[in-house]
């Protein structure tokens, strides 16, 4: 069980990581310094039709990062701290030096419900591969895989692993069904996840960080 204290201290590193994240995500969508390249809509993408429900989901991302952030064991934490914040430097390079963006033919603003206009006007149709919804969300549902949640049944542990995997999977849906990103971008976003998370296992990171 967190203590109070421990409980402030994830609250804080996670604000400080929602900056790392947003506001080189924000300065990038208006940055350009080769072409934009449109990332190709596969079979896949175009089979999964427009659902304004996904909305739900998509925002659910951030509720996910933050539970999995204060219920993980200490070294767990600083393991998820760390690997999202190499994987989402990554994603900002790419973004920089390969400049991305999805189309949105496929929605209908006119008939879009209100909350979803105020997502696409303030998050732009750019960088898009790698996905960090998919890389981040990724990330989480390693790092609860990775749980020993030693306080709870077997049952229990496995049902949480079982739910936090279907969590990803919605978010993956949702930002196809929102045309924020096409399934490159989750291929993309996850292969960087997952290279970081394994990198950061025996990091000098990590080392230092409990010498």
């Amino acid at each position: 069980m967190l203590s109070a204290k421990d409980i402030i201290c994830r609250v804080y590193c996670g604000i400080l990581m929602v900056i790392w994240i947003l506001a080189p995500y924000a300065i990038l969508q208006n940055v350009e310094i080769f072409s934009v390249y449109w990332m190709p809509e596969l079979a896949f993408d175009r089979a999964i039709p427009v659902n304004f429900s996904a909305l739900w989901f998509y925002i659910s991302f951030y509720i996910l990062l933050g539970i999995v952030g204060l219920m993980i064991e200490t070294r767990l934490f600083v393991r998820y701290l760390y690997t999202i914040g190499w994987a989402t430097l990554v994603a900002h390079m790419i973004f920089l030096f390969f400049p991305n963006a999805v189309s949105r033919d496929a929605i209908d603003f006119d008939s879009a419900p209100w909350i979803y206009q105020l997502l696409a006007n303030t998050d732009a149709p750019r960088n898009a591969f790698p996905s960090l919804h998919a890389a981040l969300s990724f990330i989480a549902a390693l790092a609860v895989q990775s749980s020993k949640m030693s306080r709870v049944s077997q049952l229990v542990k496995v049902s949480l692993k079982t739910l936090t995997w279907l969590w990803v999977l919605g978010i993956f849906w949702s930002t196809i069904a929102l045309r924020q990103h096409v399934s490159l971008d989750l291929v993309m976003g996850s292969v960087v996840a997952l290279i970081v998370w394994r990198w950061m296992k025996n990091s000098w990171e990590m080392n230092h960080h409990f010498e």
